[in-house]
């Protein structure tokens, strides 16, 4: 006489809540029941949490229901050796006998798994069906060995999607009000679903309302996600590595060892091991990890080591401004990478839609491009826009930018044409253009020769690609004097990004029909963009990313005439070992130096342009000039003339010339920065 056993409560339970893998568990059955299949081994992978026991739970039902036998080997409670494995088989019952044997956990086989391959599975029954869940996917050794070309199945177990997991969470009886938080915290992953129903529940006194915030909020949910992802205790350094896979948009071995500040062989060995981990994937560029794993890695370090997060983001956050500044190869993603570092800030997560932002790879766009960037123009801003455009491609097909997912799918674009303010006479018919172009002549400094003015003239789809390229191209445009960005009225996600990432919002003007164009402009001669990068990294710590920071001065715009600035030069080298007339110098309140430093760094700046001049090819003896009237002690001029071997009419004229050269290096270098060496 049978008895009913909770076990079969719990087991009728589980089938009336089971949702999704409709497709895994029809390719399973159709593999039980096919007698004449090639495929008798399935290799479900997929990171903690993902559904893997619970898929193989169901299926494990099915067959118990249907009469079938099965055994099963878990790994977490079994040596890996090959003694260890057959006991565990052994104490079943013979193997002859099942349909089905499971093996669990098997990314804990270890150097067992070739023992497997090799020795064990070439000799089971015919009529078994062997289903492997792991963490990781099959070594490469499988899919070099031609016998398990078609005997092995890799199946990699993802998300359930947004319908599923509503479901799931209707399963649950959690209210339709709270589901669309839960979902979009959850990433889809079934087990965070179940944490979150659990948290509602526990907050319900509270209202009960879960948003994607959650585990910033919940430093006990992060912990115990993190517990499921990592299943070991990391050392401080691997631990050190997390937070940098977690902080950047894409991680390299360069990341890790610039971040760390560790020698090149350890970090090749923690990114070797950031490799290795279920819940991260390797990409083109580099290393992303599962949506879920970043979030709850950086709640829990915000948590447990303020300064450690503060110092590693300031570190990282420095690091990609200098690499963009390099205009070396790489620069789109440097300038997502720093875009995406924003999302430190709470503000800046919540304007925009994130998902799948570190994914996204931009590129200029190619001839190839052209039909499907007008396309999208036309589609998001009218016929005019994409005859408009088409114009502008015609002219300066470079301006182009488009962004592509993992799947090199084309889903934004950004069109920002530089613009000569002397020489307007090849635009297009373009009011935009000349509305940017009057703007800067009437209200920033004029500009100079070779100075550009960048127009962010439309974009189309993800606002969080539009401001990557937007970094990119305000750090490593040669010449640029300002940027001119257009945002229509339903570009809301745009215009709240580019206001929280310091972009100063202009007028606003209607152009077509009756939409209207808000504009954010930037003078970066005033902020060159290295200080402006290191000002945005305070204000996203202090989640104040749109405030000024209150112990800065206000930037200095270069209204100077030229010879003033020349003169202020003169007057800086004439005192150069007098620090009280140094600190009087106007050039203390410019780029030239910090706003807290004091005489000796300007001292500093004017002596390293002395060099630079003398490095730069026709100018040492300029330099010579300067080094023997200021900086190698006081002298006269009738001295210093005598010294260089020169007339004293000469050596007035040389050193006017000296001072002038000097100044346009000065000036470059308050522009743009120190010259790279």
């Amino acid at each position: 006489m049978s008895v009913d056993s909770h076990g079969n409560a719990l087991a009728a339970l589980r089938r009336e809540f089971f949702t999704g893998r409709d497709a895994e568990l029809e390719m399973l059955r159709e593999l039980i029941h096919n007698d004449s299949r090639s495929v008798f081994v399935v290799w479900l992978h997929g990171i903690g949490g993902v559904g893997k026991s619970a898929l193989l739970r169901q299926f494990t039902d099915e067959l118990r229901a249907q009469g079938s036998v099965v055994r099963s080997v878990d790994m977490s409670c079994t040596e890996a050796t090959p003694d260890a494995f057959a006991a565990a088989l052994e104490g079943q019952g013979p193997l002859d006998e099942a349909h089905l044997l499971l093996i669990d956990s098997a990314e804990l086989l270890g150097a067992l798994e070739r023992w497997l391959r090799d020795e064990f599975l070439p000799h089971t029954p015919t009529h078994l069906l062997v289903v492997i869940s792991s963490r990781r996917p099959p070594e490469a050794q499988w899919r070099a060995d031609p016998q398990w070309w078609r005997s092995l199945r890799s199946v990699r177990l993802s998300g359930m999607t947004d319908a599923q997991a509503v479901l799931f969470l209707r399963n649950r009886d959690v209210p339709d009000t709270s589901t669309a938080g839960i979902v979009r915290a959850s990433h889809g992953l079934p087990f965070a679903l179940s944490l979150f129903a659990e948290a509602r529940e526990a907050s319900e006194g509270n209202g009960g309302r879960i948003t994607e915030e959650v585990l910033f909020a919940s430093p006990n949910l992060a912990g115990e996600l993190l517990n499921l992802l990592l299943r070991e205790v990391p050392t401080p350094t691997r631990t050190g590595a997390l937070y940098v896979l977690a902080l950047a948009r894409v991680t390299t071995e360069e990341l890790v060892r610039r971040t760390l500040d560790v020698p090149a062989g350890e970090a090749e060995a923690l990114f070797a091991w950031l490799h290795g981990l279920s819940f991260v994937d390797s990409t083109a560029t580099g290393l992303v990890p599962h949506g879920l794993a970043r979030e709850a890695l950086l709640a829990d370090l915000r948590w447990r080591d303020p300064e450690t997060y503060e110092r590693l983001f300031r570190r990282l956050h420095a690091h990609l401004a200098w690499r963009l500044t390099q205009r070396s190869g790489g620069r789109w993603e440097f300038g997502a990478g720093l875009t995406y570092l924003s999302r430190v800030s709470s503000a800046v997560r919540r304007a925009a839609n994130w998902n799948g932002a570190d994914r996204l790879r931009l590129r200029g766009a190619r001839p190839e491009d052209l039909d499907s960037v007008l396309a999208a123009i036309e589609e998001e801003h009218g016929a005019a826009a994409r005859s408009l455009a088409g114009q502008w491609w015609d002219v300066q097909p470079s301006a182009f930018v488009v962004a592509e997912d993992d799947r090199t799918t084309h889903i934004s674009t950004f069109v920002a044409p530089c613009l000569d303010p002397e020489d307007a006479t090849n635009l297009p018919h373009d009011p935009v253009a000349f509305a940017a172009l009057s703007h800067v002549a009437e209200r920033t400094a004029s500009h100079r020769r070779t100075e550009r003015l960048l127009l962010g003239r439309w974009s189309t789809g993800s606002a969080v690609a539009t401001c990557s390229a937007l970094t990119t191209l305000c750090a490593t445009t040669p010449g640029l004097a300002v940027s001119w960005v257009c945002a229509t009225q339903d570009q809301a996600e745009l215009s709240q990004l580019l206001g929280l990432h310091d972009h100063r919002r202009g007028d606003t003007f209607t152009w077509v029909g009756s939409r209207s164009v808000s504009t954010f402009v930037q003078d970066w001669r005033s902020v060159p963009f290295v200080p402006w990068a290191e000002a945005a990294a305070v204000r996203l710590l202090a989640e104040e990313p749109s405030v000024e920071p209150a112990t800065a001065p206000e930037p200095v715009t270069l209204t100077w005439p030229w010879p003033q600035f020349v003169s202020a030069v003169k007057h800086a080298y004439r005192h150069l070992l007098e620090p009280e007339q140094l600190a009087k110098n106007p050039l203390r309140r410019t780029r030239l130096v910090a706003f807290d430093e004091g005489p000796a760094a300007l001292r500093r700046v004017l002596t390293e342009t002395v060099a630079q001049l003398r490095a730069q090819h026709g100018h040492p003896q300029l330099a010579d000039i300067l080094e023997l009237t200021y900086l190698s002690g006081p002298r006269s001029q009738q001295a210093a003339a005598r010294r260089a071997g020169l007339s004293f009419s000469t050596y007035r004229r040389r050193l006017a010339s000296s001072i002038e050269a000097a100044a346009m290096l000065l000036r470059e270098r308050e522009l743009y920065g120190p010259a790279v060496r």
